[in-house]
């Protein structure tokens, strides 16, 4: 509890140049560490499960299903593993993954064609500087910026403990994700429907590796290339 006084009586500018030296991943674990209401959820605790919310994979649909739109945030397991080692180990931990590619133009598409709150404003501004997701991707997205911006950040970001490790025990697929949420609910003892939620207004109905370049795809291949070997992407 003291040091999370002593974060808070920081100048508000040095708290800000602290957490700029992190990932946008690592920034939200330390500023939830900081936290003065530090707790495992309930929500976790009352189905005996604990799921990461990667962005952009389907995470507010499963959140408004199973939790009743309770939702648990960006946290990555490794920050459960840490603050909570009791829960994390007795958990059922699971998360939803996708195809990067698919993930990165949905993220392009969600926040170039959605009407966001203030908290999105900077991502949005960030994809409406450049003409198209092709320009998006040959301009900004690369491995050394992606850690930037939640939207983009890496998969494994979330999804692997403090040694690196992909230690969940169950990974869903977008690309199969009514089968894969069923196999969820059979766990949890659950039988909800999964509802829609965050859909991309502007988004194509084409997939994105059918009208974006050879270049695009080698470029985010190679920004996420931990991502594609291993969620199995490869």
């Amino acid at each position: 509890m003291f040091q999370r006084y002593l974060w808070k009586i920081l100048p508000k500018p040095q708290r800000a140049f602290l957490l700029g030296r992190l990932s946008v991943v690592d920034r939200q674990a330390v500023n939830k560490s900081m936290s003065a209401n530090l707790r495992f959820p309930q929500a976790f605790e009352q189905h005996a499960c604990l799921f990461i919310h990667v962005p952009k994979c389907s995470g507010s649909s499963i959140c408004a299903a199973i939790f009743d739109n309770w939702s648990p945030g960006h946290l990555p397991l490794y920050w459960y593993e840490q603050q909570f080692p009791q829960q994390y180990a007795a958990s059922f931990r699971f998360a939803f993954v996708r195809d990067p590619l698919e993930r990165a133009y949905s993220a392009y598409a969600f926040l170039r064609g959605n009407v966001l709150g203030p908290r999105d404003h900077a991502a949005q501004q960030l994809v409406n500087h450049y003409r198209d997701f092709d320009d998006f991707v040959g301009r900004w997205l690369h491995p050394e910026t992606i850690n930037r911006q939640l939207h983009f950040a890496a998969q494994t970001d979330f999804v692997t403990d403090s040694l690196g490790h992909l230690a969940l025990d169950f990974v869903g697929y977008q690309e199969h994700l009514e089968r894969d949420f069923q196999l969820v609910c059979e766990r949890l003892g659950q039988s909800v429907g999964l509802p829609h939620l965050n859909a991309s207004q502007q988004r194509l109905a084409t997939p994105a590796r059918d009208f974006c370049t050879a270049r695009t795809r080698r470029l985010v291949r190679r920004a996420y290339q931990r991502d594609y070997e291993l969620l199995g992407y490869e």
